[in-house]
């Protein structure tokens, strides 16, 4: 997962029963970021709607772009570590025709409230996605910079994450 984590956290998020109980380990996983003094960023972008067409495809893309921003020694926020509980608390299908707004109302929009994120940083194509355009609505009206990703960093040929592991 990430170096800001503690495994209390993690356990904790594996048996998180409400999008309310992981937002309170998001919130407490960005107090700790905000210790290090940094400005911290949230990488935006399709997920379950959008973007390359799938879950899979767009997951693997935005834990790229993360780990390019991570590698440029920006600070982000993962959200991508909270995907498999927000999976597991929506009953997600792939194809499915609906979008759980109560993802967005009752996780994001908690954390984002909390005021830790100082910027978010959009991925290219991010007009596709259902809770990406939310995010940058709410953001905005919470006072979030709005930043765009830099496309060429997706071009760069990043082929490893800081950690040494492939991407």
């Amino acid at each position: 997962m990430d170096e800001y984590w503690t495994e209390i956290e993690r356990e904790a998020l594996k048996e998180a029963n409400s999008y309310e109980e992981a937002a309170d380990i998001a919130i407490a996983i960005l107090a700790r970021m905000r210790d290090l003094g940094q400005p911290i960023v949230q990488i935006c972008g399709p997920m379950s709607t959008g973007g390359l067409g799938s879950l899979r495809e767009n997951m693997q893309r935005f834990q790229r772009a993360v780990d390019i921003a991570i590698a440029k020694g920006i600070t982000v926020f993962n959200q991508v570590a909270f995907q498999e509980a927000i999976i597991r608390l929506s009953n997600y299908k792939e194809g499915s025709e609906e979008y759980g707004m109560d993802i967005l109302e009752r996780f994001y929009q908690r954390v984002f409230e909390a005021g830790y994120i100082d910027a978010f940083m959009f991925l290219p194509g991010w007009e596709s996605s259902i809770g990406t355009r939310w995010e940058r609505e709410v953001g905005s009206k919470l006072g979030i910079e709005v930043k765009e990703y830099p496309i060429e960093w997706l071009e760069e040929g990043l082929t490893h994450t800081p950690s040494g592991a492939p991407i």
